[in-house]
């Protein structure tokens, strides 16, 4: 991989948050789909002023890094994806990814904007380990992440309340010899992990 590569897919790039991008971040805080498969809190709408004033306010962080998800061929912000939570004496972090728009869902773009994150994470922090948790009912994403390599490594059975049924809240991992042995790039002479 080339270091020019480093933060461009093929559709996508991993950007830094723009001024502009906070009115589609409200936008996307106003469909109820988009917010109930991102996060198990209440959903609600936030205002542009709240994405301006937590972007400005957010100064780069050791254990957090948010990259905002923009098309090559129109520069469109389509989405996000963070690594987040690390814990270095650990080597391990949370990872999230979102596609904002329904009609830009299905595409690509997570799935090419989640490797890029995988291979920053795993390549570039050099962590040995990555998590998350999806919604059991969020079918696409639970396919995603199976297709990235993630494994089921728990739930919390009834865990997400919402009109008036109970869902299940899935844990998963993923170790960075497991990623590297998929994408066939595991170093010859890597040590084992246990």
């Amino acid at each position: 991989m080339s270091a020019n590569r480093l933060f461009h897919g093929d559709l996508i790039r991993l950007a830094s948050p723009r001024p502009e991008d906070a009115e589609v971040l409200s936008r996307w805080s106003e469909d109820g789909e988009y917010r109930r498969r991102l996060d198990t809190d209440a959903a609600r709408p936030l205002s542009s002023e709240f994405f301006a004033e937590r972007d400005q306010a957010s100064e780069p962080s050791a254990s957090a890094y948010e990259f905002r998800v923009r098309t090559l061929a129109e520069d469109r912000l389509v989405g996000f994806v963070a690594i987040f939570s690390i814990e270095w004496s650990n080597s391990n972090g949370w990872m999230a990814v979102g596609i904002g728009d329904a009609g830009d869902r299905g595409k690509g773009f997570g799935k090419e904007a989640s490797g890029l994150a995988l291979r920053f994470a795993f390549h570039e922090l050099g962590l040995r380990r990555l998590s998350l948790d999806v919604i059991a009912d969020n079918l696409p994403a639970l396919a995603l992440y199976r297709g990235l390599g993630f494994r089921e490594e728990g739930l919390v059975r009834e865990r997400v309340y919402r009109d008036g049924r109970t869902t299940d809240l899935i844990y998963m991992g993923l170790l960075r010899r497991e990623w590297e042995v998929s994408r066939g790039s595991a170093p010859s002479s890597a040590p084992a992990e246990d």
